[in-house]
């Protein structure tokens, strides 16, 4: 996954609009760190956002008639209390990665998550090619028998050369 699918997959969990095994995956050991930069740059650019905000009303508010000084600097403080939230909820979730790195959560619950998204995935692959149409290959069929325990990958070169 490229650096800018990752952001946006960070910023959907800050919202809490990601799914759960998306939200696995960001937690997973191997991402734990590139979470958490995510994280800290999307503080950058909200605190970018405040200060441009801040400086926007300081010089737009001197040449403003006084009638429009009050609507415009209600506006500025919405939108500064709205990305004072969303900051809120990222230093939130800052602290979640930094305690995950903390502890070096890994193990058996990191490997159940792990199994769970790919055995997910599988199945997701299993169902698009059924809706359509699509003939499984023995790849595909090795890759299915999979969820159910049983190894089928012996001798698919074999298997490969007779399907073509």
């Amino acid at each position: 996954m490229d650096q800018q699918e990752f952001d946006r997959i960070v910023s959907e969990d800050v919202k809490n609009i990601l799914s759960s095994e998306k939200q696995d995956y960001l937690r997973l050991t191997s991402n734990l760190e590139r979470w958490k930069k995510s994280l800290l740059k999307l503080l950058d650019n909200l605190d970018e956002q405040i200060a441009e905000l801040t400086h926007s009303e300081a010089v737009v508010t001197e040449a403003l008639p006084a009638d429009l000084i009050t609507t415009y600097k209600i506006d500025a403080d919405e939108k500064k209390t709205k990305i004072g939230r969303f900051r809120f909820y990222v230093t939130q979730k800052l602290s979640e990665a930094e305690r995950m790195l903390a502890l070096g959560e890994t193990g058996q619950e990191e490997d159940l998550r792990l199994a769970s998204f790919y055995r997910n995935a599988i199945l997701e692959h299993r169902t698009i090619m059924e809706d359509h149409n699509f003939e499984p290959t023995p790849i595909d069929h090795a890759l299915w028998n999979s969820i159910d325990g049983v190894w089928s990958f012996v001798d698919l070169d074999q298997q490969l050369s007779q399907w073509n």
